[in-house]
Protein backbone atom coordinates (compact mmCIF):
# COMPACT_ATOMS: atom_id res chain seq x y z
CA UNK A 1 0.00 0.00 0.00
CA UNK A 2 2.75 2.13 1.08
CA UNK A 3 5.02 1.30 -1.98
CA UNK A 4 1.60 1.96 -4.23
CA UNK A 5 1.34 5.50 -2.22
CA UNK A 6 4.98 6.13 -3.07
CA UNK A 7 5.52 5.47 -6.60
CA UNK A 8 1.85 7.16 -7.37
CA UNK A 9 3.49 10.70 -5.80
CA UNK A 10 6.76 10.02 -7.43
CA UNK A 11 4.95 9.56 -11.32
CA UNK A 12 3.18 12.74 -10.42
CA UNK A 13 6.05 14.90 -9.25
CA UNK A 14 7.45 13.67 -12.90
CA UNK A 15 4.77 14.94 -14.27
CA UNK A 16 4.83 18.57 -12.85
CA UNK A 17 8.28 18.47 -13.31
CA UNK A 18 8.23 18.12 -17.04
CA UNK A 19 5.03 20.97 -16.82
CA UNK A 20 7.10 23.17 -14.84
CA UNK A 21 10.31 22.66 -18.18
CA UNK A 22 7.69 23.28 -21.08
CA UNK A 23 6.18 26.32 -18.96
CA UNK A 24 9.65 27.86 -18.71
CA UNK A 25 10.52 26.21 -22.51
CA UNK A 26 6.93 28.68 -23.57
CA UNK A 27 8.14 31.90 -21.50
CA UNK A 28 11.72 32.36 -22.33
CA UNK A 29 12.45 30.20 -25.22
CA UNK A 30 14.43 27.27 -22.86
CA UNK A 31 14.72 24.08 -24.61
CA UNK A 32 14.07 21.24 -21.68
CA UNK A 33 15.83 18.10 -21.42
CA UNK A 34 14.62 15.39 -23.51
CA UNK A 35 11.79 13.44 -22.07
CA UNK A 36 11.73 9.80 -21.09
CA UNK A 37 9.32 8.72 -23.30
CA UNK A 38 8.85 10.57 -26.74
CA UNK A 39 7.79 9.62 -30.39
CA UNK A 40 9.52 9.59 -33.57
CA UNK A 41 7.82 12.89 -34.76
CA UNK A 42 8.58 14.60 -31.14
CA UNK A 43 12.21 13.55 -31.56
CA UNK A 44 12.19 14.96 -35.08
CA UNK A 45 10.39 18.63 -34.01
CA UNK A 46 12.89 18.51 -31.02
CA UNK A 47 16.05 18.09 -33.25
CA UNK A 48 14.45 20.96 -35.80
CA UNK A 49 13.75 22.99 -32.95
CA UNK A 50 17.83 23.36 -31.30
CA UNK A 51 18.98 23.46 -35.01
CA UNK A 52 16.94 26.86 -35.89
CA UNK A 53 18.18 28.20 -32.35
CA UNK A 54 21.69 27.32 -33.18
CA UNK A 55 21.94 29.27 -36.58
CA UNK A 56 20.50 26.60 -39.13
CA UNK A 57 18.78 28.21 -42.10
CA UNK A 58 15.75 26.96 -44.92
CA UNK A 59 15.37 24.14 -42.13
CA UNK A 60 12.50 21.68 -43.23
CA UNK A 61 10.75 18.57 -42.13
CA UNK A 62 10.27 15.81 -44.85
CA UNK A 63 7.28 14.25 -45.44
CA UNK A 64 6.40 11.07 -43.01
CA UNK A 65 6.31 8.62 -45.49
CA UNK A 66 9.00 8.25 -48.29
CA UNK A 67 11.13 10.44 -47.01
CA UNK A 68 14.57 8.38 -48.48
CA UNK A 69 16.08 8.16 -44.63
CA UNK A 70 15.99 11.60 -44.27
CA UNK A 71 13.80 13.93 -41.40
CA UNK A 72 15.20 17.18 -41.22
CA UNK A 73 17.21 19.37 -44.54
CA UNK A 74 19.13 22.28 -43.33
CA UNK A 75 21.39 24.33 -44.17
CA UNK A 76 24.76 26.06 -42.26
CA UNK A 77 27.26 28.41 -43.50
CA UNK A 78 26.43 27.65 -47.27
CA UNK A 79 26.95 23.93 -46.53
CA UNK A 80 23.62 21.48 -47.07
CA UNK A 81 22.90 18.91 -44.08
CA UNK A 82 20.48 15.93 -44.17
CA UNK A 83 19.03 14.27 -40.87
CA UNK A 84 18.34 11.36 -39.64
CA UNK A 85 16.65 11.67 -36.30
CA UNK A 86 16.96 8.12 -34.45
CA UNK A 87 15.01 8.20 -30.95
CA UNK A 88 15.93 4.71 -29.35
CA UNK A 89 16.57 3.02 -26.58
CA UNK A 90 19.13 0.98 -27.49
CA UNK A 91 22.40 2.11 -29.49
CA UNK A 92 21.89 2.90 -33.03
CA UNK A 93 23.22 0.46 -35.78
CA UNK A 94 24.81 0.70 -38.90
CA UNK A 95 21.26 0.73 -40.65
CA UNK A 96 20.63 4.82 -39.76
CA UNK A 97 24.02 5.49 -41.34
CA UNK A 98 22.93 3.77 -44.25
CA UNK A 99 19.66 5.29 -44.31
CA UNK A 100 21.55 8.80 -43.75
CA UNK A 101 23.89 8.39 -46.70
CA UNK A 102 21.59 7.45 -49.29
CA UNK A 103 18.97 9.80 -48.16
CA UNK A 104 21.83 12.53 -48.13
CA UNK A 105 22.64 11.38 -52.31
CA UNK A 106 18.82 11.10 -52.82
CA UNK A 107 18.75 14.96 -51.90
CA UNK A 108 21.57 15.81 -53.65
CA UNK A 109 22.65 17.46 -50.01
CA UNK A 110 26.41 17.66 -48.55
CA UNK A 111 26.62 16.19 -45.45
CA UNK A 112 24.74 13.53 -43.76
CA UNK A 113 24.13 13.53 -40.01
CA UNK A 114 22.59 10.91 -37.74
CA UNK A 115 21.28 12.20 -34.28
CA UNK A 116 20.20 9.99 -31.23
CA UNK A 117 19.62 10.31 -27.30
CA UNK A 118 21.50 7.45 -27.46
CA UNK A 119 24.85 6.09 -28.42
CA UNK A 120 26.01 4.26 -31.52
CA UNK A 121 27.72 0.81 -32.06
CA UNK A 122 31.39 0.19 -33.01
CA UNK A 123 30.07 -0.62 -36.44
CA UNK A 124 28.07 2.13 -36.89
CA UNK A 125 30.91 4.37 -36.07
CA UNK A 126 33.48 2.37 -38.43
CA UNK A 127 30.87 3.04 -41.61
CA UNK A 128 30.25 6.41 -40.60
CA UNK A 129 33.69 7.33 -40.75
CA UNK A 130 34.37 5.27 -44.12
CA UNK A 131 31.21 6.91 -45.75
CA UNK A 132 31.93 10.59 -44.27
CA UNK A 133 28.62 10.39 -41.73
CA UNK A 134 28.66 12.51 -39.08
CA UNK A 135 27.30 11.16 -35.67
CA UNK A 136 25.64 13.27 -32.67
CA UNK A 137 25.01 10.79 -30.10
CA UNK A 138 22.97 12.03 -26.58
CA UNK A 139 25.71 13.62 -25.14
CA UNK A 140 26.59 15.41 -28.52
CA UNK A 141 23.09 16.55 -28.83
CA UNK A 142 22.60 17.98 -25.37
CA UNK A 143 25.59 19.95 -26.09
CA UNK A 144 23.97 21.35 -28.71
CA UNK A 145 20.92 21.92 -26.69
CA UNK A 146 22.61 24.06 -24.21
CA UNK A 147 24.05 26.13 -26.91
CA UNK A 148 20.39 26.92 -28.44
CA UNK A 149 19.42 27.90 -24.55
CA UNK A 150 22.25 30.55 -24.60
CA UNK A 151 19.85 32.23 -27.31
CA UNK A 152 16.83 31.95 -24.83
CA UNK A 153 15.43 35.18 -23.19
CA UNK A 154 16.60 33.53 -19.86
CA UNK A 155 20.13 33.47 -21.01
CA UNK A 156 20.30 36.82 -22.70
CA UNK A 157 18.53 38.49 -19.65
CA UNK A 158 21.43 37.05 -17.62
CA UNK A 159 24.22 37.89 -19.58
CA UNK A 160 23.62 40.63 -21.98
CA UNK A 161 26.10 42.67 -19.58
CA UNK A 162 28.83 39.79 -19.74
CA UNK A 163 31.39 41.59 -22.86
CA UNK A 164 32.87 38.47 -25.06
CA UNK A 165 36.91 38.84 -24.54
CA UNK A 166 37.50 39.21 -28.01
CA UNK A 167 35.06 42.48 -28.44
CA UNK A 168 37.76 44.76 -28.13
CA UNK A 169 40.00 43.02 -30.72
CA UNK A 170 37.21 43.00 -33.46
CA UNK A 171 36.70 46.52 -32.83
CA UNK A 172 40.06 47.21 -33.43
CA UNK A 173 40.14 45.17 -36.82
CA UNK A 174 37.13 46.42 -37.92
CA UNK A 175 38.15 49.81 -37.28
CA UNK A 176 41.62 49.10 -38.86
CA UNK A 177 40.43 47.05 -41.95
CA UNK A 178 42.59 44.79 -41.66
CA UNK A 179 44.71 42.16 -38.76
CA UNK A 180 48.11 41.94 -37.55
CA UNK A 181 50.37 41.28 -34.03
CA UNK A 182 51.54 44.65 -34.57
CA UNK A 183 47.94 46.42 -34.92
CA UNK A 184 47.12 44.91 -31.72
CA UNK A 185 49.89 45.42 -29.60
CA UNK A 186 50.27 48.86 -30.61
CA UNK A 187 46.44 49.56 -29.98
CA UNK A 188 45.44 46.74 -27.24
CA UNK A 189 48.99 46.65 -25.29
CA UNK A 190 48.51 42.51 -25.54
CA UNK A 191 51.45 40.22 -24.80
CA UNK A 192 52.43 39.09 -28.29
CA UNK A 193 51.77 35.84 -27.71
CA UNK A 194 48.02 36.26 -26.05
CA UNK A 195 47.68 38.48 -29.63
CA UNK A 196 48.91 35.51 -31.67
CA UNK A 197 46.68 33.08 -29.77
CA UNK A 198 43.90 35.24 -31.01
CA UNK A 199 44.54 35.51 -34.34
CA UNK A 200 44.78 31.80 -34.55
CA UNK A 201 41.75 31.52 -32.67
CA UNK A 202 39.74 34.05 -35.10
CA UNK A 203 40.93 31.76 -37.79
CA UNK A 204 39.71 28.80 -36.77
CA UNK A 205 36.17 30.96 -36.46
CA UNK A 206 36.42 32.58 -39.90
CA UNK A 207 37.31 35.76 -38.81
CA UNK A 208 40.00 36.47 -40.34
CA UNK A 209 42.22 35.11 -42.92
CA UNK A 210 45.75 33.38 -42.39
CA UNK A 211 48.68 35.97 -42.48
CA UNK A 212 50.27 37.07 -45.73
CA UNK A 213 54.18 37.32 -45.93
CA UNK A 214 54.10 40.73 -44.48
CA UNK A 215 52.13 39.28 -41.42
CA UNK A 216 48.64 40.68 -42.78
CA UNK A 217 45.47 38.83 -42.44
CA UNK A 218 42.13 40.17 -44.19
CA UNK A 219 38.64 40.43 -41.84
CA UNK A 220 35.76 38.70 -43.42
CA UNK A 221 33.13 40.66 -40.51
CA UNK A 222 31.75 43.78 -41.14
CA UNK A 223 30.11 44.19 -38.16
CA UNK A 224 30.89 43.73 -34.40
CA UNK A 225 27.56 41.54 -34.11
CA UNK A 226 28.97 39.12 -36.94
CA UNK A 227 31.60 38.09 -34.89
CA UNK A 228 30.25 37.83 -31.72
CA UNK A 229 27.62 35.64 -33.74
CA UNK A 230 30.59 33.27 -35.21
CA UNK A 231 32.66 32.96 -32.18
CA UNK A 232 29.24 31.64 -29.88
CA UNK A 233 28.14 29.22 -32.62
CA UNK A 234 30.52 26.08 -32.36
CA UNK A 235 31.49 24.02 -35.42
CA UNK A 236 29.48 21.02 -36.16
Amino acid sequence: MIRGLFRCLLWILQKVGHLIGYIIGFVFGWIPRLKKHMSGEEFEEYVYEILKRIGYKHIRLTQKSGDYGVDILATYKGIHYAFQCKYYSKPVGVSAVQQAYSGCEYYDYDEAVVVTNQTFTRQAHALAMRNGVILWDGEKLNQMRRLANRHALFYRFHHQKMPHPYEDVLQVILEAGYASTDLLYQHLNMNISRIDYILDDLEFYDIVSSEDDYGIREVYISSLEEGLKLLERSHI
